[in-house]
């Protein structure tokens, strides 16, 4: 009996042992999976929201339109320096934390300007309400966001995350979760629906320096407006001249590794842009006008379509600077959300000083508009203080170089202490007497090139990949993913070999597969199946639209999937 006994213990004993050991997998398995879940969560944690803002009888109205989760770099917050009215989108979690806050220029508060054609003088400045515009921005979207609010609050910028516990505003705009979900997932189907277009009503894209991810470069985009389809040939290589004018500028030359730039081809339906004030009218793709608010020279385009064109070939992390092209050689452009100007020979001048404004956050150094002296201006090219030892500028200036420093005894480009600026005759100080910033065909000069190059820095300056976008994820087991993983998620190829490489976690066997759109339906037509965790495909195609597939036959992980498609 006693051997008996000892024997079922024994054997009750290995039982519990062994559902331990099951339950120790179990667990283990969970946590695993925990962490895999949360691994995924990382991987894809950013939402590209896009809203309509207009001037009510009170307040801002806003509209959502969009909403599109992935793994978009998050938008850049404006910095104090930023001499602009801002919108502030927050992000809160369940608890009504603040968890993250980006401050975003209000466009709908538009700086208009326009210059001298010979002198590169300012003409006229003033402030314009526009009737509505475009909100679109980049926010975190991890288990933890509850809501997304839109806030108009100048007070607010440069403010700690902690102090905004406190007497925060009334948003304009309350999303919670639920609610972005929706329009994401809605917006999602939409895409999986859509079939692509005819040529002549779909934008295509092709980069033209490639120097990384969108969410690592600076990203400026080119898109030409009242081009027909007979005029594409005309357009790339209008375009190409103005790109060309871009990367000769040295401050851009010098950055040329920190940049991407890309050309959008989309046709309109009629070839020019509207000119009122001599009563001709245009059918174009983004509404190009001159005469813009009854001011000749200002070229204006419409914000809301363009952003939305762009958005259908690149992310929301790829169109930091947008620049429309318009099919004419009258003289005229303008700033703001985008860039406008014409194929006028010093058009080109015009589209630099308002980058200085969008991308460099520097202030107008001429002296003409509305003055204000009640406060010390936030951006670091004018300053109220005119002595040495208090100038934002003053490491700069030669101990030989007088303070104040007069007109005409100095090359252009030594800096010093100039009377006017910020739209004052006086009483406001700017670095040096003639830069880009004061009249049209100056250079940049040694304060303007600082503050851009601050802003570069926050950019990667790794060299150019010949073409190849890399794009990251994570798989579970029997998942798939599709490349480009951003909206209209498929490609235009040029004739040519595509090629694709892809590597998967360690133990993962994770495949690759190439479909054509041919006319009608998706086709597959290459793959690269062995049963290790990377794959290799080059594949001899037509021109055609195109996207990869990642698989997992087995297991779970991430990957890094890089891609080639020729250009058009």
């Amino acid at each position: 009996m006693k051997r008996i006994t000892q024997s079922v213990c024994i054997a009750l004993f290995a039982v519990v042992a062994s559902q331990a050991r099951a339950l120790d997998k179990t667990h283990q398995g969970f946590q695993e999976r925990e962490q895999e879940q949360e691994q995924e969560q990382r991987q894809v944690q950013t939402i590209n929201l896009r809203f309509e803002i207009k001037q009510g009888r009170s307040a801002i109205e806003v509209k959502p339109l969009h909403a599109e989760v992935g793994q978009f770099g998050l938008s850049r917050s404006l910095p104090d320096s930023a001499a602009l009215e801002k919108l502030h989108v927050v992000v809160k979690n369940r608890r009504g934390d603040r968890i993250h806050t980006v401050a975003l220029q209000n466009h709908l508060q538009r700086h208009v300007e326009t210059f001298d054609p010979q002198t590169g003088a300012i003409e006229i400045s003033e402030m314009r309400t526009q009737p509505s515009a475009m909100l679109d921005v980049v926010v975190p979207f991890g288990s933890d966001v509850a809501s997304v609010e839109i806030v108009a609050d100048s007070k607010m910028a440069g403010a700690p995350m902690q102090s905004l516990q406190v007497q925060a505003p009334l948003p304009l705009l309350t999303l919670d979760r639920k609610q972005i979900q929706g329009m994401a997932k809605r917006a999602a189907q939409e895409r999986g629906t859509l079939a692509p277009a005819p040529l002549a009503a779909t934008p295509t894209l092709t980069t033209i320096l490639n120097n990384g991810t969108t969410a690592s470069k600076m990203d400026f985009v080119f898109i030409g407006d009242g081009y027909t389809a007979a005029e594409m040939s005309k357009w790339r290589s209008d375009a190409q001249q103005v790109i060309d004018a871009f990367k000769a500028d040295p401050l851009l030359a010098a950055n040329l590794g920190k940049i991407n730039i890309h050309r959008v081809d989309i046709a309109s339906n009629q070839s020019g842009v509207d000119q009122p004030d001599y009563g001709i009218y245009v059918d174009t793709a983004m509404d190009g006008a001159f005469n813009c608010a009854n001011i000749a020279r200002l070229l204006c385009v419409d914000d809301n379509k363009v952003i939305s064109i762009v958005s259908k070939v690149l992310p929301a992390d790829g169109r930091e600077e947008i620049v429309v092209i318009s099919n004419s050689t009258r003289y005229g452009g303008s700033g703001g959300a985008v860039a406008a100007v014409s194929m006028a020979s010093s058009s080109k001048e015009i589209a630099l000083h308002e980058i200085g404004h969008s991308a460099f956050y520097l202030a107008d150094e001429y002296d003409y508009g509305t003055c204000d002296l009640s406060r010390e201006p936030t951006a670091g090219d004018v300053s109220l203080y005119g002595t040495r030892s208090n100038s934002k500028w003053g490491d700069l200036i030669s101990a030989s170089t007088p303070v104040p420093t007069p007109l005409g005894a100095y090359a252009n480009g030594t800096v010093g202490i100039f009377q006017g600026g910020n739209y004052c005759t006086s009483g406001v100080y700017r670095p040096t007497e003639n830069s880009r910033m004061r009249a049209l065909g100056n250079p940049w000069h040694a304060v303007n090139t600082r503050l851009a190059n601050k802003v570069f820095a926050a950019y990667s300056g790794s060299s150019g990949n010949g073409g190849w976008v890399t794009q990251t994820g994570n798989l579970v087991a029997g998942a798939s993913a599709k490349a480009p993983n951003t909206s209209p998620n498929y490609v235009q190829s040029g004739a040519g070999t595509i090629g694709l490489k892809l590597t998967g976690a360690a133990g993962t066997n994770f495949n690759l597969y190439l479909y054509q759109w041919n006319g009608s339906a998706w086709a597959q037509v290459a793959s690269a199946t062995t049963t290790s965790s990377t794959e290799t495909l080059n594949y001899a195609g037509t021109a055609a639209y195109y996207y990869v597939e990642v698989r997992s036959a087995s297991g779970s992980g991430s990957y890094t999937l890089q891609y080639y498609f020729p250009p058009k």
